[in-house]
């Protein structure tokens, strides 16, 4: 079982802001650039780059989302 895994976000506070960058990344613009611009999260600052983090350290949805990706 996987203890820790690496994740980055884009945290925003509408639906519509999620479309937004939703589409600019389909479009091919820079994952990193995005977050820098859109995110709420202090992570922007790191392009969204929450670094390594174990289980219990996250809200529980995106915990479970991060430790089942397949990478």
């Amino acid at each position: 079982m996987v203890s820790k895994v690496k994740a980055s976000h884009i945290l925003v506070e509408k639906h519509s802001q999620a479309l937004k960058v939703l589409e600019e990344l389909g479009a091919g613009k820079d994952f990193k650039e995005l977050a820098r611009k859109h995110s709420t999260c202090p992570s922007r600052k790191k392009g969204g780059d929450l670094g390594f983090f174990g289980r219990g350290r996250m809200v529980k949805e995106f915990e479970r989302a991060a430790f089942a990706l397949k990478v």
